[in-house]
């Protein structure tokens, strides 16, 4: 990944009460999304994402730029993400901050289900807590109703996908196990319902174990393609993944706001500190290592 610096007046620590974009032009996330009709086809990030994370094409390469911050990147690999690549690059852009910067996201509304004749949702109505759980109505859904409607998404009527009332973000393809606030966190990160309701320092966290995955996964990758012995690599790679504690379970959790992961889900319990750093653990969220 590769970074070129154009102005940086919307990445200072202070927010002012007006903030000047860069390119107003291009607050309009369907306005960027346009400007990709020429975007090289071999590219890894599609451009819906890059457009979502507030890039635009600049018509060179694989290069794009903020709307916002002005920030540009470029030499895009497999595994990038759009919104962990702006927030690494420019930590401080205000529509990465999730600050009101008058983005105008793309309406992906709900367009009549002939299926089940659905009427199109409209976003602003499902500001209300209620409001989004009620669209739950005689839905079968794998996650409780109540903990999606809370994360800010509401139901399309179609099978178990779900659209966020305030990014108008969509999920589907959902698991038992999954949590609706570390999905959006995961997908979503800018949206500022996220930011306002579980703070940066959550969504930060699981960016990050997004990326150790995603690492991990290069690593034994590279480790498998090595002269080692495979009986030895597999040992190995088991012990990686027990817990530290008890030496028994696998690694189930991860630490907040560290970002360690070091204990199973029941040794976790005990634990106020991480018993790597130290640090107080404000939070433990399950994961799971492949």
């Amino acid at each position: 990944m590769a970074v070129s610096c154009c102005h940086r007046r919307c990445c200072s620590r202070r927010f002012p009460e007006t903030v000047r974009l860069l390119f107003p032009h291009m607050r309009n996330e369907e306005a960027r999304l346009r400007t990709f009709s020429s975007w090289p086809n071999r590219t890894p990030v599609r451009p819906r994402d890059l457009a979502q994370a507030g890039f635009f094409y600049v018509g060179q390469s694989d290069k794009v730029q903020c709307f916002c911050c002005g920030g540009r990147l470029n030499g895009w690999e497999p595994g990038d993400s759009a919104w962990s690549e702006h927030s690494k690059h420019y930590p401080n852009c205000y529509f990465i901050l999730g600050h009101d910067v008058g983005n105008i996201p793309i309406q992906t509304g709900i367009e009549e289900d002939a299926s089940n004749n659905r009427r199109a949702i409209d976003p602003a109505l499902m500001q209300n807590f209620e409001a989004r759980r009620a669209t739950f109505a005689g839905v079968r859904h794998p996650i409780d109703h109540e903990r999606l409607a809370r994360a800010g998404f509401y139901s399309t009527g179609r099978g178990d996908a779900v659209l966020c009332f305030h990014c108008s973000g969509g999920l589907n393809n959902w698991q038992p196990e999954e949590d609706p606030w570390v999905e959006h966190a995961k997908h979503y990160p800018g949206c500022s319902f996220l930011l306002a309701n579980k703070g940066p320092e959550f969504v930060n966290s699981i960016q990050y174990i997004m990326k150790q995955s995603l690492s991990s996964a290069d690593f034994c990758l590279f480790n498998f393609m090595s002269d080692e012995d495979p009986l030895e690599k597999l040992q190995r790679l088991q012990r990686e993944k027990q817990c530290k504690i008890c030496m028994d379970r696998d690694i189930a959790i991860v630490f907040i706001p560290c970002a360690h992961l070091v204990a199973c889900e029941n040794c976790s319990q005990a634990l106020n500190k991480c018993p790597i750093c130290c640090q107080d653990i404000t939070q433990k969220i399950k994961t799971y290592i492949a």
